[in-house]
């Protein structure tokens, strides 16, 4: 009698040594991971645990911040540099602090701190009111008075070399000076306006609003030529003796602005929306090295600038790329190209642009600007945006804050159901990894390190290197699913791992099968501090695919996996 000849179970071996990012498309397989906790690219191909953190500072209520030579944040309404409370008090509020040479500007409360001097700090605006009575005169552009004007509809007869005729013939009157037999206008003449304390706050070549003066012709926006302490002067022609017979007030002031950032030597903002009862839709540029100047318009290339836009919806954000400041909208982008002539050129491209509430996501890593969009996460490199977010899979991010350390794009953005993910997005290797739940209300860069300021007030060292050192933190890694390659069920028999966990931790592998909303645990591992290559035995379970899942605390990484299966039947 002879008995047939049984073939052995086939067995199939998977091993994966390149262990890559996040990537929950369904069609995503091993190596990719669904789900992850507190890992990073650092040790590709290898998968490691995020760096330690440092905890620098905790706030009470966290407003904004940013990094210059010292680290700055704004903790409720005190801006506080290093540590030390800076400036003047600010209202409470989100803040917009923005870099300008060694100044720092704070909107929307429009106030400067020079960090190089702090006692050099105020208000971007300012506004001096000459009672009235105040007294009006001649003078030239450095405020020195006209002495001996003969003020007369007709000119003076026999007049001498040099002299001073104010004309009276016209609508305005007009200052000429004899030369040559000739009566000839005379350029640079001003009004000098006195009063006490007119001139506080206030320097040649500031744009002012002049309102109230009894001289209706003197009302409206003009450019001091000179200031001192009680006095002001500026273009125009008064009669001698003259007096305002009102109170005459004069205002340097800053538009409102949605969003502002600094390019070529130059404050940039945009505003839409209605201001003073009026519709706006506009981009504006502050006077060249002067943030406090936005209404200076003298015909010089160094003016400040104002150009209202036709493209349609509210600004979302703003940012200098390329030596030149860019203002979006949901589905454009007001690309500004500045001129040193002053003949400045804004082109509307229309593109995914930044999503609504997400002016934050805008970060700039390796020459490449990466922002959060209604379509996901786009790098523009100055000609079209191009999602590259794919692998996040069909959730959709909003609220997004950024940062950039390196060669990676950190976002913190909340999912549909407000749930908040630090995502970190390495540009050289195109993968992206998930830390944890911080939620940001900014980041900032110093040196070689990266901060983050969370909601909850705590300011942290996102690589360790200044602060109190974090506690042991958990992570976890949940692959996706594993055994498409063949259609046929299988059972997983065998797991084997190479990993290095830390010494005393224990790492905890967890099987999932068919997706099921159950993990069952199959083994652990605990380190020694070397590389270890340990074997689990999986519990057979015929299934046609199925999910691993990683557990532990404190620092791991992991090496390789290799998965072997047993076939089981061909019926699906």
């Amino acid at each position: 009698m002879f008995f047939p000849m049984l073939k052995g179970t086939r067995l199939q071996r998977v091993t994966e040594t390149k262990l890559p990012g996040l990537d929950r498309r369904e069609s995503a397989a091993t190596p990719g991971f669904r789900e992850m906790e507190n890992l990073c690219s650092e040790g590709y191909p290898a998968l490691r645990t995020r760096p330690g953190r440092g905890l620098v500072e905790t706030l009470k209520k966290p407003n904004g911040l940013l990094a210059k030579d010292a680290l700055l944040w704004v903790d409720g309404k005190h801006l506080y540099m290093n540590g030390l409370e800076v400036g003047p008090e600010l209202t409470d509020g989100e803040k917009s602090l923005v870099s300008m040479g060694a100044y720092v500007v704070v909107f929307p409360d429009k106030v400067y701190v020079n960090t190089q001097d702090v006692t050099d700090c105020g208000s971007l605006e300012c506004e001096r009111t000459a009672p009235a009575g105040s007294g009006l005169a001649l003078c030239d552009e450095t405020g020195t008075a006209y002495s001996g004007v003969t003020e007369s509809a007709g000119a003076p007869e026999e007049p001498r070399e040099g002299a001073l005729w104010l004309d009276l013939s016209g609508t305005e009157p007009v200052l000429r000076q004899y030369s040559r037999e000739v009566w000839t206008a005379l350029e640079g003449v001003c009004v000098k306006v006195q009063a006490t304390g007119i001139g506080t706050g206030f320097a040649a070549g500031d744009g002012v609003e002049v309102s109230g003066c009894s001289v209706a012709r003197l009302n409206g926006e003009t450019v001091l030529q000179a200031a001192d302490t009680d006095w002001v002067a500026f273009p125009g022609t008064v009669a001698g003796g003259a007096v305002t017979e009102t109170a005459m007030k004069l205002r340097r002031f800053v538009p409102e602005m949605d969003y502002v950032v600094q390019s070529g030597n130059r404050l940039w903002g945009c505003k839409y929306g209605m201001v003073d009862g009026k519709p706006v839709n506009e981009i504006y540029a502050s006077k060249l090295g002067d943030c406090k100047n936005w209404r200076c318009f003298a015909g010089l290339a160094t003016d400040s600038y104002a150009a209202a836009r036709g493209s349609d919806g509210v600004f979302t954000g703003a940012v200098s790329y390329l030596g030149n400041p860019i203002f979006f909208k949901e589905r454009c982008m007001e690309r500004v190209y500045a001129s040193g002539s002053g003949a400045h050129q804004i082109v509307t491209t229309e593109c995914s642009g930044v999503q609504k509430g997400s002016a934050r996501s805008l970060q700039v890593v390796g020459g490449v600007l990466y922002y959060l969009s209604g379509d996901g996460v786009q790098a523009f490199d100055g000609s079209l945006p191009v999602c590259v977010s794919q692998a996040l899979g069909a959730e959709r991010y909003h609220g997004g804050v950024a940062g950039c350390w390196q060669e990676k794009y950190y976002l913190s953005a909340l999912d549909r159901e407000e749930k908040p993910s630090l995502l970190v997005y390495d540009s050289a290797r195109q993968l992206w990894h998930r830390e944890d739940a911080l939620r940001a209300v900014d980041f900032a860069g110093k040196g070689t390190e990266l901060y983050a300021l969370g909601t909850d007030g705590r300011l942290w060292s996102l690589h360790g290197q200044s602060g109190q050192a974090e506690e042991t933190f958990s992570w976890q890694v949940e692959t996706g699913e594993m055994g498409m390659q063949s259609p046929e069920r299988k059972r997983l028999t065998q797991l084997f791992l190479y990993l290095r966990p830390e010494k005393g931790q224990a790492v905890t592998a967890w099987v999932s099968y068919d997706q099921g909303e159950t993990w069952i645990r199959q083994g652990q591992i605990v380190g020694s501090g070397g590389i270890r290559e340990q074997a689990i035995a999986i519990r057979p379970r015929q299934c046609r695919r199925l999910r691993l899942r990683l557990t532990g605390r404190g620092q791991c990484t992991l090496y390789a996996l290799t998965a072997l299966y047993e076939k089981g039947s061909d019926g699906l």
